[in-house]
Parts: C-alpha cells; sequence; structure tokens
C-alpha cells in the first residue's frame, strides 16, 4: 500500500481542509515528519489509520469522537478522505463522522465511500456503503488486520516496544490478535470439559467392576471348599484370579449336572412305564363299556321292527302309482292343447272379418285421389313459371342490399370523419396540459438526490444501533439462560453424585444381607459383623442411575451450547460498539439515539416518499407526454384518411343507385320483392307435395288392405285345421289312462289318487327304512368285534395304577428340580463371568479415553515442565521466525554487539512462559533481559523486530503487499552512531521500494533525510502542512 494523497476536515488540530498530496514527494521514499510538540504529527497517521480501519493508530485514542477539532465551525463535518496505490490500483476511501449540530437534537452527516479509481471513473467496492462492508473489504483487501497493521505498517507511540519488553503473557496476547490463534483456548476449554466427562466415566466403570465381582459370591451357593469362595475372600484379588476360580466352580457343577441327568433319564423312564400301563388298562375298561352301551342299543333298535315293516307296506303301494302318474299328466296337456286351439279358431275368424272391411274403405280412397289428377298438372306449369322470374328477383334483392350498405357506409364514414376532427382537437389540449404538468413536476423534485442520500446514511446507522440494541437483549437473555442452564447442570450433577451414592449404598445393602455371624465378610474379611450396613427403602436402580448419568451429561452439553453462543453473541455486541464509537456515538445511548433516528427517519421517509411519488409522477408525466404526441400526429393522419373515404363511399351510393331503379323496371308488381316471389313458390310446391303424398298413400293402402284379407282368410283355413287335430289327441290320452288305470290293480281313479304319496316323502321313508335296517346290523356287527376284542381281559383297578405313577412321577421332579438347580449355577456363573469381563473391558476403555483426554488436555493446557501450551507454541514458531528475521538488521545497527534470543527462563510465580526475549552481548558473552537495554538499544531492537515481523507477516499471510512503513517513535534516544545506523537501516529498506515515513523532533535527521513534511501551528492554534525537499 502507498499514499497518493490525504485529505483532512476538521480533523484534531486541522481545522479547515488539509490535503497532503505525496506525489509532492518527488520519488523520495524516506520522509520525516517535522514540528513542535502538538503541531499534529500524530495527527496525520491517526488520519491514514482511521481512514483505513476506522480507528485512530494508538490505543489512546481508541474513542474516535474525540477525533473532531475543537477548532472547527459547526457547519463544516470531520471527515479524512485517503488515496492510496496497492499492487498498481488506485483506490478511494472517505470517512465522514456525524456531529450533533446547533439547533438540531440528533447527529447528521454521516457519510462513508469506498471506491476504485480507474482511468477517472470510480466502481464501488461494496454493494453498499456500509461501515460493516467496507471495514471487511478493507481487510480483505490489504491482508492485515488493525492490530497487524500496527505492529508491522504504523508504529504509533507507546506500543512501539511492547513486543520487546512486555512478559510471556502480554506477547501471547499481541500475538494471538496478529496471528489469530485465539481458537486454540477454547479447544483447551473444550478438552477440559471432556477431561472431566471421561474421568467421571472411569470412576463409575470402576465402582461398577469391584461391585461385579462382589456380585458372584452373592449369585453362587457357599460351597464348602470352593476356589471362588477362597478368592473373594481375599483382601485384594485381580479379575484374572476371579476367572480362574469361577472356572473351577463351574466345571464342578457341570459334573454335577451330568450325574443328576442321568438318573433324571432312568426315573422317567421308569415313570413312562408305568403310565403305559395305566392306559392300557384304561382302554379294556372303555370297551367294557362300550360294549354295555350297543347291547342296550340293539334292544332298542329290535323293538320297532313292526313299525318299519308297515312303512315298507305303504312305500310299495305308493310306487304302483308311478306308471299313471305320466299317462295323468299325458291327458291333462292334450286337454290343454284342444283348449287353446280353439281360441286361436276364434282369433282367425275375427281378423278375416276386420280384413274384409278395411280392403273395401281403402277402395274408395284410392278412386277419391285418381279424380284430383288434373289439379296436380296444373300445379306443376305454374311452379315453372315462377321460377322462371327468380334469378331477377335474386339480383334485384342483392342491388337492394348493396344501396343499403352502401348508403350506411357513406353516413358512417361522414361520422368518423367528424370524430376525427375532434379527436385530433382533443389531443392538442390534452398535449399541451400534460406538457404544463411536466414542467411543474420537474421543479418540485429537483431535492430528491441528496434527501435520499441522507436517509440512506440515517438508515445505516439506525440498522447498526438496532441491531446493538437486539444483540444487547439478546445478551441478557442469552447470559440469564446460561446462568439457568449452569444451576441445572450443578443440579443435575448434584442428583447424580446423590443417586450414585444411595446406589453404592444400596449395593453395601445387598451384600450385607448375606453376612452370617462367623463367616467372613467378602469385602473387608471380618467375622464380627456389630453394624450392617441395611439396603435403603428407595434404593435407586441400575437404569435409573444410568439415566440420570445421561441426563447430566445432556444439561452439560446444553450448558456449553448456551455459553458458546453467549460468548458470541458479546463478541457481536463488542465489535458493533466499536462501530458505534466509530461513527461518533456512544453505545451507552444506543437505544435512545436509535429511537430518535427512527422518529426523524420517519418524517423524512414521508418526505422521500414524497418526493419519490412525485419522481414517478414525473416519469409517469414524461411518458404520457410522448405517447400524447405520437397520438396526435396519428389523429391528423386518421382525419385526412377518413375524409377521403367518406368521398368514395358517396360516389359508390349514387352509382348502385342508377342499376337498382333500372332492374326494378323489368318485373311486373307482384313478383318485385324475393320474400313474395318464394312464398308463392313454397305454397305452390306444398300443395303439388301434399296432392302427390295422398295419391300415392291411397295406392299404397288399397295393396297392403288385399295382402292382409288373403293372409286372414289362409290364417283361418290352418287354425281350424289344428282344433281338429287337437281334438282327437284328447280323445286318444283319456283311453290311455283308463287302461292304465285297470293295469294298476286301481278299481277307481279316486282309489288311485287315495294311494299317491309326494315325491319327496317317498324318498324320506325309503331313507328312514334303509337306515334302520343299517343301523341294527351295525350294532350287531360291533356286539361281536367288542366280544373279540375282551376275550381273556379282566376289569382293572385305575386307581392303584395311577397312585404308583404319580409317586414315581414325584421322584422324577426332585431329581429335575437337582438338575435345574445346578444349570441355575452355571448360568449364574457363566452371567457372571460374562459381565465381569463386560465391566473390565468398560473399564480399560474408560481408562484408556480419559488418559488420552487427559495427556492431550495436559498438552494444550501447557500443564508440562517448560509451562507451554499448545497456542503458545505455535506463538513461539512464530516469534522464532520474527526474532530470526529482527537480528539479520540488529547485528549489523548494532555493529554486531547483540542480538535477540527466546528465553528459556521460567516465569516467577508459576505463570506461563516460553515467550520471554532476552538479548545475548558479544562484548561480555553473557545473556541478560531485554529490559536491560538502554533507550537507544531498546529502540533498534523494537525497530528490528517490527521490521522481522512484517517479513514474518508477509509470509504467512501470502499476497500482503508491504510496501510502507510509517514510525512515531522516539529516535531521540539514539547517541549519533546508533542514529546513523537506522537510518542506514531505513534507507535500505526504502531501496528495496518501500515507502517510509518516521516522527521525530531529532535535527539530524532533518539533516540526513532530504524529504521533510512539516507541520506548523499558526496564531490561532490551528496546524497545516507543507513539504520541503532538499
Amino acid at each position: 500500500m502507498l499514499p497518493v494523497r490525504l485529505t483532512m476536515t476538521a480533523f484534531g488540530p486541522y481545522k479547515d481542509k488539509e490535503v497532503i498530496d505525496f506525489a509532492e514527494l518527488s520519488g523520495n521514499r524516506l520522509f520525516l515528519v517535522s514540528g513542535n510538540t502538538g503541531a499534529g504529527k500524530t495527527s496525520i497517521f491517526d488520519a491514514i489509520c482511521f481512514a483505513l480501519y476506522g480507528e485512530a493508530s494508538g490505543e489512546d485514542r481508541s474513542d474516535v469522537r474525540m477525533l473532531r477539532s475543537q477548532f472547527a465551525s459547526d457547519e463544516l463535518y470531520t471527515s479524512v478522505e485517503f488515496e492510496f496505490e496497492l499492487k498498481r490500483r488506485t483506490y478511494r476511501i472517505l470517512r465522514q463522522l456525524p456531529h450533533v449540530k446547533t439547533g438540531n437534537k440528533s447527529a447528521t452527516g454521516e457519510k462513508y465511500e469506498f471506491v476504485e479509481t480507474t482511468g477517472g471513473e470510480e466502481t464501488m467496492m461494496v454493494d453498499r456503503h456500509a461501515v460493516r462492508q467496507i471495514n471487511e473489504r478493507m481487510q480483505t483487501l490489504l491482508g492485515l488486520t488493525k492490530e497487524q497493521f500496527s505492529q508491522i505498517v504504523m508504529l504509533p507511540q507507546g506500543e512501539f516496544r511492547k513486543l520487546l519488553t512486555s512478559d510471556t503473557e502480554n506477547k501471547e496476547e499481541i500475538l494471538r490478535r496478529i496471528f489469530r490463534t485465539h481458537l486454540f483456548k477454547f479447544v483447551a476449554e473444550y478438552l477440559n470439559e471432556k477431561r472431566k466427562a471421561f474421568q467421571s466415566e472411569w470412576e463409575l466403570a470402576k465402582r461398577d467392576l469391584d461391585m461385579q465381582a462382589a456380585n458372584l459370591k452373592l449369585s453362587l451357593a457357599q460351597r464348602e471348599g470352593s476356589a471362588l469362595v477362597r478368592v473373594l475372600g481375599q483382601e485384594h484379588f485381580n479379575v484374572h484370579q476371579v476367572l480362574e476360580a469361577l472356572d473351577e466352580e463351574m466345571a464342578y457343577y457341570e459334573g454335577e449336572k451330568t450325574v443328576r441327568q442321568a438318573r433324571l433319564e432312568e426315573e422317567s423312564r421308569l415313570h413312562k412305564t408305568l403310565v403305559e400301563r395305566y392306559h392300557a388298562a384304561a382302554r379294556v375298561n372303555e370297551l367294557y363299556g362300550e360294549l354295555d352301551r350297543k347291547t342296550a342299543e340293539r334292544q332298542r333298535l329290535e323293538a320297532r321292527i313292526p313299525e318299519v315293516e308297515g312303512k315298507k307296506r305303504r312305500l310299495a303301494l305308493a310306487e304302483k302309482t308311478l306308471p299313471l302318474e305320466v299317462r295323468e299328466r299325458l291327458r291333462e296337456s292334450a286337454q290343454a292343447q284342444a283348449k287353446a286351439a280353439e281360441g286361436l279358431r276364434q282369433s282367425a275368424v275375427e281378423a278375416s272379418e276386420r280384413a274384409t272391411r278395411e280392403l273395401a274403405a281403402a277402395g274408395e280412397r284410392h278412386a277419391q285421389e285418381e279424380r284430383r289428377g288434373e289439379r296436380r298438372e296444373a300445379l306443376v306449369r305454374e311452379l315453372e313459371r315462377l321460377s322462371r322470374d327468380l334469378p331477377a328477383v335474386r339480383e334485384l334483392e342483392e342491388r337492394r342490399a348493396s344501396l343499403g350498405r352502401l348508403e350506411r357506409e357513406a353516413a358512417a364514414a361522414l361520422g368518423e370523419q367528424q370524430a376525427a376532427e375532434a379527436a385530433a382537437s382533443a389531443r392538442q389540449e390534452a398535449r399541451k396540459a400534460l406538457a404544463e404538468r411536466a414542467r411543474q413536476a420537474e421543479a418540485a423534485v429537483r431535492g430528491l438526490p441528496e434527501l435520499a442520500e441522507r436517509f440512506e446514511r440515517m438508515l445505516q446507522e439506525a440498522t447498526l444501533l438496532r441491531e446493538y440494541v437486539l444483540l444487547g437483549r439478546a445478551a441478557v437473555t442469552q447470559a440469564e439462560e446460561e446462568a439457568g442452564l449452569r444451576l441445572a447442570h450443578e443440579e443435575a450433577a448434584k442428583r447424580y453424585l446423590a443417586m450414585e451414592a444411595g446406589w453404592l449404598e444400596g449395593q453395601a445393602g445387598q451384600l450385607a444381607a448375606h453376612l452370617h455371624e462367623g463367616k467372613p465378610c467378602p469385602v473387608c474379611g471380618s467375622e464380627a459383623h456389630p453394624r450392617p450396613a441395611e439396603p435403603p427403602a428407595d434404593m435407586p436402580t441400575r437404569e435409573a442411575l444410568d439415566r440420570q448419568r445421561g441426563d447430566k451429561a445432556e444439561r452439560e452439553t446444553q450448558y456449553l451450547a448456551a455459553k458458546a453462543k453467549r460468548e458470541h453473541t458479546d463478541a457481536q455486541l463488542r465489535d458493533k460498539a466499536g462501530e458505534i464509537e466509530r461513527g461518533g456515538r456512544d453505545p451507552a445511548q444506543a437505544e435512545t439515539a436509535y429511537a430518535e433516528l427512527v422518529e426523524n427517519g420517519k418524517r423524512m421517509r414521508v418526505q422521500v416518499d414524497g418526493l419519490k411519488a412525485e419522481q414517478a409522477a414525473l416519469d409517469e408525466l414524461r411518458r404520457k407526454l410522448a405517447e400524447a404526441e405520437t397520438a396526435l400526429e396519428a389523429a391528423v393522419a386518421d382525419k385526412e384518411r377518413r375524409t377521403a373515404v367518406a368521398q368514395e363511399r358517396r360516389t359508390a351510393h349514387a352509382a348502385e343507385q342508377a342499376v337498382y331503379e333500372r332492374t326494378l323496371a323489368g318485373l311486373p308488381e307482384g313478383h318485385r320483392t324475393l320474400e313474395a316471389l318464394q312464398r308463392l313458390l313454397r305454397e305452390a310446391e306444398q300443395e303439388k307435395e301434399r296432392l302427390d303424398a295422398a295419391w300415392r298413400l291411397a295406392q299404397e293402402q288399397l295393396r297392403q288392405a288385399g295382402e292382409r284379407q288373403a293372409a286372414a282368410a289362409a290364417h283361418l283355413e290352418g287354425a281350424e285345421r289344428q282344433l281338429t287335430e287337437a281334438n282327437a289327441r284328447q280323445a286318444e290320452a283319456q283311453g290311455d289312462f283308463g287302461a292304465e288305470l285297470v293295469r294298476a290293480g286301481f278299481a277307481s281313479e279316486a282309489d288311485y289318487r287315495a294311494a299317491k304319496l309326494p315325491e319327496r316323502d317317498m324318498a324320506d321313508m325309503k331313507a328312514d327304512i334303509e337306515r334302520f335296517l343299517a343301523g341294527l346290523a351295525a350294532v350287531a356287527r360291533q356286539i361281536e368285534e367288542l366280544g373279540v376284542q375282551l376275550q381273556g381281559k379282566e376289569r382293572a383297578d385305575l386307581a392303584a395304577l395311577a397312585e404308583e405313577a404319580e409317586r414315581m412321577e414325584m421322584q422324577a421332579e426332585a431329581t429335575r428340580s437337582s438338575l435345574r438347580e445346578a444349570q441355575t449355577h452355571l448360568d449364574k456363573g457363566a452371567e457372571g463371568r460374562a459381565k465381569l469381563l463386560e465391566a473390565e473391558d468398560k473399564w480399560r476403555k474408560s481408562e484408556r479415553e480419559f488418559q488420552l483426554v487427559k495427556d492431550l488436555y495436559d498438552v494444550v493446557r501447557g500443564d508440562n515442565r517448560h509451562k507451554i501450551s499448545f497456542e503458545r507454541y505455535l506463538l513461539v514458531e512464530f516469534l522464532d521466525r520474527i526474532l530470526s528475521a529482527a537480528n539479520l538488521r540488529l547485528r549489523t545497527i548494532s555493529g554486531g554487539q547483540f542480538y535477540l534470543v527466546r528465553s528459556d527462563r521460567r516465569e516467577k510465580h508459576g505463570k506461563q512462559s516460553g515467550l520471554g526475549l532476552d538479548v545475548f552481548d558479544n562484548y561480555t558473552g553473557q545473556l541478560r533481559d531485554v529490559k536491560t537495554l538502554s533507550g537507544g538499544e531498546k529502540f533498534n531492537a523494537s525497530l528490528c523486530l517490527a521490521l522481522g515481523m512484517a517479513d514474518v507477516i508477509q509470509a504467512y499471510e501470502g499476497g500482503v503487499s508491504l510496501e510502507t512503513m510509517f514510525i512515531d517513535e522516539g529516535f531521540g534516544s539514539l547517541d549519533e552512531e546508533s542514529l546513523s545506523k537506522a537510518v542506514d537501516t531505513l534507507v535500505q529498506l526504502q531501496q528495496t521500494g518501500r515507502m517510509i515515513g518516521i516522527i521525530s523532533h531529532v535535527q539530524e535527521l532533518k539533516q540526513a533525510i532530504p524529504a521533510v513534511l512539516e507541520v506548523k501551528k499558526s496564531a490561532d492554534g490551528c496546524s497545516y502542512t507543507k513539504f520541503r525537499i532538499s
């Protein structure tokens, strides 16, 4: 970055506008800023830093409201405009502070601009000229923060030697801001929280492991000579010993299980044999019972034999009627057919008579229509005559229609001509009115751009204040939320510790429940138990303890998240406060200032909206004026066109009138309209069609009546023939039925009807007889089979057999119970082994995790022999690089006497170490603290440190262009030789392309440096500047 022009207005001691044009240096890249104390030398550096970052160069001038000149008039705003070059591109930035003018309630005049200048044209570097966007864009462009800029580009008074002489903690803070390593502090805090959590998990896992080992003794029987009882009775034991003893105990129970299993199988076999013998005896007893039931069933069936014989005789008589039913149905069918044939013959007689009457009527109508033939021929001749006049009448109609159309078109054209003339006149008047309104509107909106710019600046400031107020409220809310979550976390931790203590106490009570006098305690080994622990009534479960641990961890996470959120909001709040202070306001009054800005903004918005509405109306008026002029030209052209059309329509109408009158004279009086002629034609055609249709209908009706009369006579003949045949079939069917009745043995038709049964009743009676005979045969067969099965067998005593089987079952159940007991011991042993291994694995895993996090936390926080944290380790690397670059110059300036080294000494009172500095004196061959250097030696060392830091930051940031350095520090502390070497160093730097500005009162510097920017005070206390080039 190379300065081009600096313009200060009402800034510090500069009352009005002061312009410093660095082009006047004429190629001199090393210049001196000289002047009396208080003249305003440092204010020049403050102005450059304020233009770039919105802050002055020194910490004691951090309040931007202090930058306003006390000599400036009330109408003049405090501003700095700075033009500079960076990587062969030119930029301009303007920062203008607001202030409250006399008579006003709120500050006005705030303004910011940041542009790139190319060929006389300016391009905005941000979307809108807001402070935050400008600051972020400037830092991105320069590649340096304000802290980095103050350490390597602009070295202000009072801060030049801080990096050299401060202790480790102060150096750490300086380097942390420059190299932005503050995130590692948060990493250490996070690791500490994780360490506490893992330590708690590890301690709980250890207690769980001890508890699982103690539970083994409770879950297994205290067997005499058991290795497990012996191991667990020891004061100290390890998991390996317990597992070996447990395996031996389980092997014992495996042997017991095998013996008891064999005994159970033998007893089960005997029980099964007894049960089979019982079931066989029970089956014999059931067969004797079945034989008794079947014998009684046979006696009941034999008693029904007379009844069944009667049913057989009734069924045989009913079966004789079956052939007669067929003859009966045939006789009934023949009677129905004879009756139907008689009905058909009667219908045929009536149809024949009706057809004869219709034929006579049709003959009369045919003769009547035949007599109208002459009238039909006359109508044909009349139609031919009327059709000949039809073309001429149609032409006449077309002429008449054309004449009417032309008359209407002529009248319409005349009306359109008159309307076009009126429209053209109206367009002319409207254009004049719009032109006058546009002129008035242009005068009303001339002040809109300036007012809109002032409103935008007010809006930006109000937005900043509103964001600050909201962040302040959010910070209070978040602090309360953090406090609540911290309290909830502490309460959850207390509840967990209390529950854990209760759980441990409960475990002790459970162990104590198995203590017996004279038997050693599995925990302490004592055989006396004067006050055994009692399990509390409300002992928590392991699941409840796990849930409480999860709740504690969840609340801890919530608390840490709220804490991080609150710290982030606090950082945002500090940034906003800095922006507000740089804007000339007190953050403490932000809410009041915001309310004032909102009130003023509302009034100004009304003004802006009103002017914008006027501007929109003006734009609309201009558009309408252009449209009106175009419409006027179109209206004039339309008027001329419509006048010509009206004349053409009048000429065409006159010509058509003459042709029409000639055509009308050539037609008869009654045929001169198409409607009259078409009516005569229609009437003649309708009459002719009516007569023709009647003639055709009479002919067709006569033909159809003749055909119907012939068909009726034929139908009557067929009906009489069918009646004769049906009567013959009826007599034959009656004779067949009588003959069959005699053959069946029935004396009369009445006997036949009495013997008939419905087919369903006959089927049911037959099935009933068959079921009876089958049932009787089946019972006899079953009795015979049961006799064969029970031959040689007697009834048994089932109660005695059941008692013997039950006794053997109880004996087997006792053996089974002992087997289950052995299996239970095996299962509990396996379960205890698995839980013990799981607890050991969990304990070892938690121990590894806890140790890993603890070691990592110790490394990061600096709990080591050198007292160096991980962040400071990184900063040490940066400091070593700075020292390496600084010593290259310090060796030359000090004539090889000094070079700086990082100190290995420990700070007092256990403070963090690692960033202290010593100086090695080649004259004495000893190391000593840099604070022992003289004032001039400290200046040289500080200058070299600053230059070394510039080299390191330029390499660290990448792409950072460091072409300028400003030094506001005491060259007066140097002797003549040191001053000469310091100047030589600066000359070497400016020969590499850097521009270097120095503030100093030293006369030798004025003589050594040809370019001097003189700062002088006038009689009224104000300052002005002037370049003097030797």
